[in-house]
């Protein structure tokens, strides 16, 4: 379920979580896929949260690692965002994004900062049950695309393990209490 699409003529991200009633203020035939740049068209109703969707019978061309949200995952994205700012200084000069394709390797990071001096930091959600294993990889990942990652345990995620790895792989451990 993207919230983040491109619009085809100014090729600015457009996040719908920030548009009241999207189907009036945008145009379907003008947005795209930021991963792919398959068309996309809007979904939203009375119960269905405004999203962006490509087309019936089209699927995402590129096939980038990532795992269906829950409503608590879109709530704690939210929070990171509006909240980094006015809890680690360094965070008021950085431009925060959601949804954010990182195509060196095929992952879309849920929150990320990046510095005015080009540094990026992923701010990862996990609330579901994960392992060390795929903690460690998904870490690797983002190294490898010279991107820094901050794991936010929560729910499932948040286990004496992955609290214990989160501190010896980084110093600290970050958990959320988001509601399910």
């Amino acid at each position: 379920m993207p919230f983040i699409a491109i619009n085809k003529q100014t090729r600015k991200r457009i996040d719908i979580t920030t548009i009241d009633k999207p189907r009036e203020v945008l145009k379907a035939d003008e947005l795209a896929c930021q991963v792919c740049g398959q068309d996309m068209i809007i979904k939203a109703g009375m119960i269905v949260k405004a999203h962006f969707a490509h087309r019936p019978q089209q699927l995402c061309s590129f096939e980038y690692k990532s795992h269906p949200e829950s409503a608590a995952h879109r709530e704690a994205k939210r929070f990171l965002k509006e909240e980094l700012p006015n809890h680690f200084i360094d965070y008021k000069e950085a431009r925060l994004e959601y949804e954010v394709p990182i195509k060196a390797v095929k992952r879309i990071a849920d929150v990320l900062a990046i510095f005015p001096s080009g540094h990026k930091v992923a701010h990862e959600v996990q609330l579901a049950k994960i392992t060390i294993a795929e903690l460690e990889a998904r870490t690797k990942d983002y190294a490898r695309a010279g991107i820094d990652v901050v794991w936010w345990l929560g729910h499932s995620a948040n286990t004496e393990s992955n609290q214990e790895w989160c501190l010896q792989t980084f110093g600290e451990c970050f958990m959320l209490n988001i509601k399910p």
